[in-house]
């Protein structure tokens, strides 16, 4: 069987997921203790600011999967000290409900923003940690490889991931069109979290001639060494403008930072060199009537949600598309893990090939023959033993479709179940 046990931001608020974070520690501590009790074979923690997720796998328990999710459930309130009641706020599920969750998952679908990366980096590194601490079990480690097949085909094959829907994006898919962007030097105003996205989603499209000020020197500080950028004073905000083509204000200022006047003494500076200030603050950082002033633009932040807006529509337009393919991927899953049922015989009709390989190879060591017969003997049996074991096995998950049929799959595991 296959569980899931879920907690999440569409049934849980804030004040019950952070109670659910799990650290790297606890992460090692609780798989320990839930795989010590053997009531799972394989497990992985993903946990989030949006989500905790404990996604489990044990082959020996189908049919008892209600019992295990109770188990797994009692072992995390326990661990987390939670006395509340947990059943308003968790989801659980299990067999192929659990598959097509993680495959919407990674594909973008389950995301509070709809096609957002940021899940899949968080699943790969849960990913990582489990199989490197050696928690996962086959059926769940190939699960999770083939959500990442198919997160991957999906983004690629659909627009459910173009297009910015963030505000701090969306700066940069503007900045993106614009020719001489990657020669032109860019300012940021503030250092609170749109400020620290614009400049990381900046450096990744590798736009990285970038400074940074905020009224607290100590903050600006922090964000250049973090980003690897230079910061400047803030105290002359005005004459420092004239450096810069590109000027992203995102503070909490109540006020404009920069009069009219201002920014018009700027661009007799500049000789009227065309400037772009995006404002991204609320209550807005720039007076509107600089857009007047020779050379100058100005793009705020109601301009950049009216993008946003339309490619979110955009993104909701692609999933039924996105679950098209998720289909797909869940029935080639499910056809692996049914087909499971054959290894057994599948096993044994190697063994029992090797084992006639060896004999015939020991009567050949046995004679007087020449090293180059007995080796020519012996890749002659390979060639015939891979041909035929690789027909029969087409076969065996022919007659059995691919694992489903008992009544067949016990006849075939009978057969090719002996001991010699």
């Amino acid at each position: 069987m296959i569980g899931l046990v879920s907690i999440n931001y569409k049934n849980a608020p804030i004040e019950v997921r952070e109670k659910f974070d799990f650290s790297v520690a606890q992460k090692k501590d609780f798989c320990k203790i839930i795989k010590t009790k053997r009531i799972v074979e394989g497990i992985m923690i993903l946990s989030t600011c949006n989500r905790t997720e404990i996604y489990f796998e044990n082959e020996k328990f189908t049919g008892l999967e209600t019992k295990i999710i109770h188990k797994v459930l009692k072992e995390l309130v326990d661990y987390k000290s939670f006395f509340d009641s947990l059943s308003p706020y968790v989801e659980t599920k299990t067999s192929k409900y659990v598959t097509e969750h993680l495959f919407r998952l990674v594909s973008g679908l389950e995301s509070m923003i709809i096609g957002e990366y940021q899940i899949v980096e968080q699943i790969k590194e849960s990913f990582a940690f489990a199989k490197t601490n050696n928690m996962l079990s086959p059926i769940l480690e190939r699960m999770i490889q083939k959500s990442f097949e198919a997160g991957k085909y999906i983004r690629t094959n659909t627009y459910i991931d173009k297009g910015a829907v963030s505000i701090s994006y969306a700066v940069v898919e503007k900045l993106s069109k614009f020719p001489q962007i990657n020669s032109s030097n860019i300012l940021v105003v503030g250092a609170g979290e749109t400020s620290l996205l614009t400049i990381k989603h900046l450096l990744k499209k590798q736009i990285e001639n970038i400074c940074v000020v905020n009224r607290s020197l100590e903050k600006a500080k922090a964000i250049a060494k973090k980003c690897n950028i230079r910061f400047d004073n803030f105290t002359d905000l005005p004459k420092l403008l004239v450096k810069y083509d590109i000027v992203i204000f995102s503070t909490s200022a109540k006020k404009s930072l920069v009069s009219f006047e201002d920014i018009k003494s700027v661009q007799q500076l500049r000789e009227d060199k065309s400037i772009i200030f995006f404002d991204l603050s609320v209550p807005r950082n720039l007076p509107s009537s600089i857009s007047k002033i020779k050379g100058v633009s100005l793009i705020n932040i109601d301009n950049l949600k009216d993008q946003v807006n339309q490619n979110y529509k955009k993104r909701k337009l692609e999933i039924a598309k996105a679950e098209g393919f998720i289909h797909f991927f869940l029935k080639d899953f499910n056809q692996w893990k049914t087909s499971r049922h054959l290894r057994p015989s599948i096993i044994a009709l190697n063994d029992q090939f090797d084992d006639l390989l060896k004999s015939d190879h020991d009567k050949c060591s046995c004679c007087n023959k020449l090293l180059k017969d007995c080796i020519n003997f012996s890749n002659q049996h390979n060639r015939i033993r891979t041909k035929f074991l690789n027909n029969l096995i087409k076969k065996i998950k022919e007659v059995s479709d691919n694992g489903k049929d008992e009544d067949a799959l016990d006849i075939i595991n009978k057969i090719f179940s002996y001991n010699e």
